[in-house]
């Protein structure tokens, strides 16, 4: 404590001069006031270590109040170690068929055609292209492995530009128009929604992309009614049950 610190060294540099004080003037009230100069200072010694002791003490009752004093707990609301996976399953088998169904009537389900699938990247499509009502639905996985930061934070930058992409029309083709975009909330760690519609084609589409961790789960659903483009709402709710699908699916396996 440095008040009792400061007090021991200038009491001992006190001492080594007292003795010869004492021996120069031997009258009784010189050494009165040399003993009463000792008792003045004890006390304020001792005033000052109960001042000590008293504030430990508060400290102690604040930390006891709910606040916690030196401790190095965790705080239980840090956010889980990212998990890292380095293949993907097979973009067929993570969403169920029930939404297949649902989403995509009648539709026969195939790897894409055109698609080079590997351990890191797999995509699925579920068509229905004739009659009145066309659906097109495609599931998407991909694993990103490599990049600066690490996995994590290599998704992270290549989830930011697609989302930029997407949410700006950027990535539209020809006749198509961007007229809605959304958050999706509770899947992943990450997401987002944005529909457009080609008028001239009576199609409508959305696009649904979540990240979990270093995954990239992107959703395409897409269709018309006689002719008329899918609805926003039914594209992008429809989007955002097979993406929630899939990342359920996604974390099953």
């Amino acid at each position: 404590m440095p008040v009792s610190g400061s007090h021991r060294s200038g009491s001992h540099r006190a001492g080594s001069g007292s003795h010869r004080r004492v021996g120069r003037d031997r009258r009784p009230g010189r050494r009165l006031a040399v003993l009463l100069t000792g008792v003045v200072a004890g006390a304020a010694v001792c005033v000052l270590a109960a001042f000590a002791i008293l504030g430990g003490l508060e400290a102690g009752r604040e930390g006891e109040s709910g606040e916690v004093v030196g401790s190095g707990a965790a705080d239980s609301s840090a956010p889980s170690t990212p998990r890292v996976r380095t293949t993907v399953p097979d973009a067929c088998e993570v969403l169920s068929q029930d939404i297949a169904d649902r989403l995509a009537p009648g539709a026969e389900r195939n790897p894409a055609d055109n698609y080079q699938a590997s351990d890191q990247q797999s995509q699925c499509v579920w068509g229905a292209y004739s009659g009145d009502r066309k659906r097109q639905l495609t599931v998407e996985l991909r694993a990103i492995v490599n990049g600066q930061g690490g996995p994590v934070e290599a998704a992270r930058r290549a989830f930011a530009d697609e989302r930029s992409a997407d949410e700006s029309g950027k990535a539209l083709l020809a006749g198509q128009e961007l007229t809605d975009k959304r958050d999706v909330e509770d899947v992943g760690d990450e997401g987002y929604v944005v529909y457009s519609v080609d008028k001239r084609q009576g199609s409508g589409e959305a696009i649904a992309n979540v990240r979990l961790d270093n995954i990239l789960v992107t959703v395409h659903y897409s269709g018309g009614d006689d002719g008329d483009a899918l609805s926003a709402s039914d594209a992008m709710d429809g989007a955002e049950k097979a993406v929630k699908g899939a990342v359920d699916g996604l974390d099953a396996g």
